[in-house]
């Protein structure tokens, strides 16, 4: 084979850091000095001898094949990885191949290649593959749900354990857009608002999601805005928790705490956090405001006569009897013992006097039965109306309690003060 004297080769891949090779009838006619640091021979060890017998035996007849095709003018591939077996015959090398034909001043056909050392880089990609596998099956036995967007809000990394928590598999869930799991608008609005207001990062924001089965969960997120050296954002990346028994408990404690355990009505302080805000809003817009505060006459004599249970069974058939005369903005509960208010919003004087000559009619004409036996009572009434000077609701409230005993001393149906 003329080559020039191998100058030609020699000027053109002796400064190359990758190995360079010139094969001829299945033998080495030129190689690099890098190729032979790669196969692990002394210069010029390499010319003349078989390139098969540097081929991994598990690789043999595949390169061969593959080189009788190349000679042949048939279609293969320029582009390989080949394990090469070094001179020692017991170590080797993952390398990566890319071979083409030449000829040389003869015309005559060769087969030359370029060969990268892809050990470390193989390497680092099993540790790679390793790290990411363990990193999978972390994220897929955490009880949280781990998850990336980019900046577009498109999901680009969720771990296995949203199926638990949505319902839809990772493989259903990349590439979709965030918004789609959100119960509604407002409740993505209200993630996204938080990250705005909080330079990016957010902890234990509550936000409801929709399950595939159409069901709501709720989940408590830490999140963070991924960013690059610049400064420009990347991506969102955050774990969601499926807080929804928790939630479900707060709420049933929360109503629990508003709600009187004897007649299931608002309690005290229902009614009062009900009546600042009702006070607020008709100061605000300058609405009527009215209140009903009642006790039953007698109410001792009740228990004293007929027993605490009797009492109790009074209280609620008052519960049950004036529930249903609540509309609208307005809300009936008990203040405390046999002592019960109706808050009126947009009722003025004739139409809360109205509404309170219902409830003496509703009450008188349904009696407690016990028993066969009927347990007489009626009812002491008393009303306030928001006047300009109240500067606040317990003004209100403190009419409605005098004109109430002002009912009760003069045996009138109600007073208003």
């Amino acid at each position: 084979m003329s080559l020039n004297g191998h100058r030609r080769w020699e000027l053109l891949t002796s400064l190359m850091t990758d190995g360079f090779y010139v094969l001829q009838d299945y033998r080495f006619v030129y190689v690099n000095a890098a190729f032979e640091r790669i196969v692990g021979v002394q210069p010029g060890e390499l010319i003349g001898q078989k390139f098969t017998r540097f081929v991994h035996p598990d690789m043999r007849e595949l390169v061969q094949a593959r080189y009788e095709d190349r000679i042949k003018g048939r279609d293969v591939p320029k582009h390989y990885e080949i394990t090469i077996l070094k001179a020692d015959g017991k170590s080797s090398v993952d390398a990566w191949f890319e071979i083409d034909m030449v000829k040389d001043d003869n015309q005559e056909i060769a087969v030359a290649g370029t060969v990268r050392d892809i050990g470390s880089l193989k390497s680092l990609k099993n540790e790679l593959d390793d790290t990411k596998g363990k990193l999978h099956s972390i994220m897929d036995n955490m009880s949280d749900t781990i998850y990336q967007t980019n900046m577009e809000g498109e999901i680009t990394l969720i771990s296995g354990t949203v199926e638990s928590l949505l319902g839809y598999t990772e493989q259903e869930m990349l590439g979709t857009r965030m918004a789609e799991y959100y119960w509604s608008p407002e409740e993505r609005e209200k993630v996204v608002n938080a990250i705005m207001q909080n330079n990016g990062v957010i902890t234990n924001v509550e936000a409801i999601l929709k399950r595939k089965n159409g069901k709501p969960v709720w989940i408590s997120t830490n999140a963070y805005v991924r960013k690059n050296s610049t400064g420009e954002a990347l991506s969102i990346e955050g774990l969601a928790r499926d807080v929804t028994v928790q939630k479900e408990l707060e709420q049933k404690l929360e109503k629990l705490a508003l709600t009187d355990s004897l007649t299931s009505l608002p309690n005290r302080r229902a009614l009062m956090d009900e009546l600042h805000l009702r006070f607020r809003d008709a100061k605000q817009e300058c609405t009527d405001l009215s209140l009903i505060f009642f006790d039953v006459n007698g109410f001792k004599k009740v228990n004293d006569h007929y027993g605490h249970l009797v009492g109790d069974n009074l209280l609620n058939h008052i519960a049950i009897t004036l529930r249903n005369h609540v509309s609208g903005r307005s809300m009936f509960g008990r203040l405390s013992g046999d002592e019960f208010l109706f808050i009126l919003p947009a009722y003025g004087v004739e139409k809360v006097q109205q509404f309170a000559s219902q409830v003496y009619a509703d009450i008188k004409v349904k009696s407690l039965q016990m028993q066969s036996q009927e347990i007489p009572f009626s009812l002491a009434i008393g009303i306030s109306c928001l006047k300009d000077d109240d500067k606040n609701e317990y003004s209100l409230l403190d009419r409605a309690d005098k004109a109430m005993f002002l009912a009760k001393r003069v045996e009138q149906k109600f007073e208003l003060l």
